[in-house]
């Protein structure tokens, strides 16, 4: 296998990332640049996976115990722990798993600092199980909300509607299934860049394309025989993941992988572009990619759809500007955050949010009237 191109690393975050990490190398096979950052020593294994310890000196490397705001505190310790392993990345796909300490509490400040740095992120977090209770529920979507705000791209997976797919009952079998799909979607980017087909896919094209992109949605389908182009469309539209309803915002963009072998044809590829514009509408930009791998997908097509909702800082731009903490608010936007004479105070944090930041500004309200 050849080296991918090192500008793009995969960053699992808590116990929960180090977990999908792992296994989508297993998936993948050797390669991919990786890192994993957790507070819990634990999951640097036995070094199999490149590891950086957070919060070593706060937490002491036995985790947070469920307690987002230790994680956020651990990082805020030491911002730059990662920048020696990030050298030469212009793009990081992120994978965590939220409603717990590390992935809740860190991911967001993490994101943060990427931005300043003028990295591209794209982060996919599972969301709990409903049986799992209502405390972990409330923990995600309050770690859900820096995490949109500050990644180029969010793909927000409740593993309830990731597992739904695998047609069984079977915890273990159910799970597998899930990381699969995770799997396909996260090296959905690798397997572009490094094995391209008819329609080349490099990695500033992928970067622009990802750029500020806000919320994703995204589903796989496999099928083979001569109706394949037919089932893949079919799963696709069956798929809870990409479910939508009336208040669904409009979808912006798809990026779409297609993986086949020698004997895709061009007339398939037509029927998938006419089949994902007739469900999602005319107007959308779709940008294809292809990989040729006769090894692996002889015989059969997959594709991975990434579809990308038009978000309301999208289409307002400069309200985005203003309600992005990692970028600098000016006039009465800098005096009302605290700049100045309380800018080295320490942070007013309740339920996981900066107080000190007024509501309408963590929030990316509007006051115009």
């Amino acid at each position: 296998m050849n080296t991918p191109p090192q500008s793009l690393l995969l960053l699992g975050i808590g116990g929960g990332g180090a977990v999908l990490v792992r296994g989508i190398l297993r998936a993948f096979g050797s390669g991919i640049r990786t890192l994993i950052l957790d507070t819990d020593a634990q999951s640097g294994g036995n070094g199999d996976v490149p590891f950086a310890l957070l919060g070593g000196n706060r937490l002491a490397g036995r985790g947070t115990g469920g307690q987002p705001a230790a994680a956020r505190a651990a990082f805020q310790d030491n911002p730059a722990l990662l920048d020696t392993a990030l050298e030469g990345v212009r793009t990081v796909v992120i994978v965590t798993a939220l409603g717990g300490g590390t992935g809740g509490g860190a991911t967001g400040e993490l994101l943060k600092h990427l931005h300043t740095l003028g990295i591209v992120t794209l982060i996919f977090a599972t969301l709990p199980f409903a049986f799992e209770g209502d405390e972990r529920r409330r923990a995600a979507q309050t770690a859900a909300g820096p995490i949109e705000q500050n990644a180029d791209v969010s793909v927000f997976l409740p593993l309830d509607d990731l597992v739904a797919e695998s047609g069984t009952d079977n915890m273990r079998e159910a799970l597998a299934h899930g990381l699969e799909t995770i799997a396909a979607g996260v090296t959905l980017f690798w397997r572009v860049l490094e094995k391209p087909g008819y329609i080349r896919f490099d990695a500033e094209r992928l970067r622009a394309t990802l750029s500020a992109c806000g919320r994703g949605h995204f589903a796989t389908a496999v099928a083979q025989g001569p109706d394949r182009v037919q089932h893949v469309l079919a799963s696709l539209a069956a798929n809870r993941l990409l479910a939508r309803s009336e208040s669904s915002p409009p979808v912006r963009s798809i990026l779409v992988g297609v993986l086949a072998g020698d004997d895709l044809r061009l007339s398939e590829l037509n029927m998938i572009v006419c089949g994902l514009t007739a469900a999602f509408g005319a107007d959308v930009n779709i940008e294809l990619g292809t990989v040729n791998d006769e090894d692996t997908f002889s015989g059969r097509l997959a594709v991975v759809a990434l579809v990308f909702e038009q978000s309301a800082t999208a289409a307002h731009p400069a309200k985005a500007a203003e309600g992005h903490p990692a970028r600098k608010l000016t006039g009465e936007h800098a005096a009302l955050a605290g700049n100045g004479r309380f800018q080295r105070a320490e942070k007013t944090i309740w339920n996981d949010e900066d107080l000190d930041i007024p509501t309408y500004l963590r929030r990316s309200l509007s006051l115009d009237r």
